[in-house]
């Protein structure tokens, strides 16, 4: 957490020493160090929480980009297809306009049996 080496940790303990005295420094230490544990605690916590949101974010991010993705194909996809109907009617079109308007398509045979 914090980048304190042994001169200094040495020189905090004879501080304390002389401001404390040798009577209450054990309990000093003691409370010290405990509530120095749940200040790691929660930190630690609180990282975490940090870090879950983050994974979130990125989660949300890459599904909006493969949404996006999807999305343009089948928009890519869908004007294919609308091309390729637009040409098939038009083909079909011009098929039947070519075709004589005189000849009449003969009538279908008849599946009624004669008595």
């Amino acid at each position: 957490m914090f980048d304190i080496g042994f001169f200094e940790v040495c020189l905090i303990g004879v501080i304390a020493l002389l401001v404390i005295g040798p009577e209450k420094l054990p309990k000093v230490a003691r409370t010290t160090g405990l509530w120095m544990g749940k200040i790691q605690g929660l930190v630690k916590t609180v990282k975490h929480q940090v870090d879950e949101q983050v994974r979130m974010e990125e989660l949300k991010q890459s599904i909006q980009q493969q949404a996006d993705s999807l999305e343009n194909k089948l928009n890519i996809s869908l004007h294919s297809a609308d091309s390729q109907i637009n040409e098939a009617v038009t083909e079909l079109n011009d098929s039947i306009q070519q075709t004589p308007h005189s000849e009449k398509p003969s009538p279908a045979p008849s599946t009624k049996q004669a008595k």
